[in-house]
């Protein structure tokens, strides 16, 4: 009989997961309060010197004066927009703003520059509230995923990781749909995990519901072609929440109900695309070909978005084409079921470890050496973190929490290297998925800390390591 007395007070989940030991609120709240307040100054810091570069044209090559860089030269289209909807906000009322044509994210970065428009004019600063917003929030439910699966000290590093990823860090200063697309992600994984993880009452059935619609809406609003991963997602959370009421012999009421809202709201949601048009690219080819390629089988779907990346596309004063050095296996086309099946491989990799070695020292057409440089560098703690990952996945392989998070990155990773082959939008793309696999990595790392420091921490640490 092995015997840990400092481990006999330790509740164990039915997922496999020792409970850590209540933490004072008020300490945990403090905590996360001096974190957050430091998440904050950070941003605005970054923002600043962002916009300080581009005011005084320190790196002109990089960044408009506006503060609007290159690699997101999405912006240089959208900041037109932004102020268009400003002025109409201001002159001619809300009804009017809300339903003039436009793309989500650009509307919702108005209401900001709205506010301060009689005197400046648009630059990163004027949206830096929104922006701000949407980065704490992210981080807040980055820490709820991995508190939820692997602890409190965990969900905190994993905040903490991505708060500070350099490319992160910058591209939620942009004016991208990214930062919202991300906050609707995790926080649609938060519910899910919630989903298979806990009973809890109607009331926060109802609140659940509500997050979950407003993520999903939103994703299909803003990224339509990631609707089928999602949705996939929500399939696995689903059969996982049956194994575990199975397991538990015993299925709560107010669970099965938002099990069955997350169904329908899957069923019902396409039906409205219609009601979105004012809400995305309405006008553009790009958004009347999205419509249209969902209507077509999955391997149709594939093959015409993948070559969609080969077109040239202006992108502000840039031509990106298939010759600016950031494109990966061009000469392969996907033009059927059997060449995808081959191709799910390689799918894998790309999806995984691009851009590989052979690209980071590499001159990059928008961001230059140094952003190849720095991108190699993210690519190699990468590599880390999904090293670590499989570590954190062993872990908890009873806690099927973790194995969402495994599938929705895996699922991620293959429909990303199946359709996109040009790196810089594989790294932004990449990054709803990326911050799942963090969560799963700093399991891991903490799971080796624990195991060869002989710590047995009471925050996290594994039910295997119990026996009588």
């Amino acid at each position: 009989m092995v015997f840990r007395p400092s481990m006999i007070a330790m509740p164990t989940s039915i997922e496999g997961r020792v409970d850590p030991p209540p933490i004072s609120s008020p300490r945990r709240r403090f905590h996360l309060r001096c974190l957050m307040i430091a998440a904050a100054i950070l941003h605005l810091s970054i923002s600043l010197a962002v916009f300080t570069i581009g005011k005084y044209q320190l790196f002109p090559s990089q960044v408009y004066p506006s503060g609007v860089a290159r690699f997101a030269s999405d912006g240089v289209f959208y900041q037109g927009q932004v102020a268009q909807l400003s002025d109409l906000l201001k002159s001619q009322g809300i009804r009017d703003w809300a339903t003039w044509p436009a793309q989500l994210h650009v509307r919702l970065y108005s209401l900001p520059l709205a506010l301060v428009s009689r005197w400046v004019s648009f630059n990163v600063l004027t949206i830096e509230p929104l922006n701000l917003i949407y980065y704490l929030t992210t981080l807040m439910f980055i820490f709820k995923i991995g508190e939820r699966i692997f602890g409190y000290e965990t969900g905190l590093a994993a905040a903490t990781i991505v708060g500070l990823w350099p490319s992160f860090l910058l591209h939620t200063t942009q004016l991208l749909r990214d930062p919202l697309l991300i906050l609707a992600v995790v926080v649609l994984v938060w519910c899910l995990v919630e989903l298979i993880q806990t009973s809890f009452s109607w009331r926060r059935m109802l609140l659940l519901a509500l997050a979950s619609m407003i993520a999903l809406v939103t994703i299909r609003i803003v990224r339509l072609p990631m609707w089928y991963v999602i949705v996939a997602s929500i399939a696995t959370a689903i059969t996982l929440f049956a194994i575990h009421s199975i397991q538990r012999r015993r299925f709560d009421k107010a669970v099965v109900i938002y099990a069955l809202l997350l169904i329908v709201a899957v069923l019902v949601i396409p039906k409205l695309q219609p009601f979105f048009h004012n809400q995305q690219e309405l006008g553009r080819k790009r958004l009347i070909e999205s419509e249209e390629w969902q209507k077509l089988p999955v391997d149709k779907q594939i093959y015409g978005r993948r070559e969609a990346f080969n077109v040239t596309i202006p992108q502000g004063d840039d031509q990106l084409t298939v010759e600016d050095g950031s494109r990966i296996d061009t000469d392969v086309t996907l033009n059927s079921p059997g060449a995808i099946i081959r191709h799910l491989p390689r799918a894998l990799a790309v999806g995984f470890f691009a851009p590989f070695p052979n690209m980071w020292l590499r001159m990059g057409k928008q961001v230059g050496l140094s952003g190849r440089v720095i991108s190699g560098f993210e690519t190699l703690f990468t590599y880390v973190i999904e090293s670590m990952a499989l570590f954190g996945l062993w872990w908890q392989r009873r806690n099927l929490a973790a194995w969402l998070l495994a599938v929705a990155i895996g699922l991620g990773a293959v429909a990303l290297g199946l359709v996109v082959n040009n790196m810089g939008a594989m790294y932004r793309l990449r990054y709803p998925f990326w911050v799942l696999l963090v969560v799963l990595g700093t399991g891991g790392a903490s799971f080796l800390w624990q195991r060869f420091h002989g710590s047995k921490s009471l925050h996290n640490v594994s039910s295997r390591e119990i026996s009588i």
